[in-house]
């Protein structure tokens, strides 16, 4: 068995490039999120990462973490967007 790397231990700060590349296409359960001043993520610690919201959402109500957020890693896509999509 492969041992983990000290960057994919969950509950450690990392950078949002880092994460984003750590765990590609899935909801991540951030806290201590550290903005920029335009609000993008700069960094955070994951609590929890599943390719499933709802799984996500579950964990956070488990764990009931002061503040915290619930981010996609991936991109939108595009063959998913109809005319009634709204992007921001």
């Amino acid at each position: 068995m492969k041992p983990r790397t000290a960057s994919r231990v969950l509950g450690t700060v990392q950078a949002w490039e880092t994460i984003q590349k750590e765990y590609p296409d899935k909801f991540v359960l951030l806290e201590n999120t550290v903005y920029d001043p335009i609000s993008y993520i700069k960094e955070a610690t994951v609590l929890y990462k599943h390719y499933h919201r709802k799984k996500v959402i579950d964990k956070e109500l488990e764990l009931n973490p002061k503040r915290s957020a619930i981010v996609y890693t991936g991109g939108v896509r595009l063959d998913r967007i109809d005319e009634n999509t709204l992007l921001i």
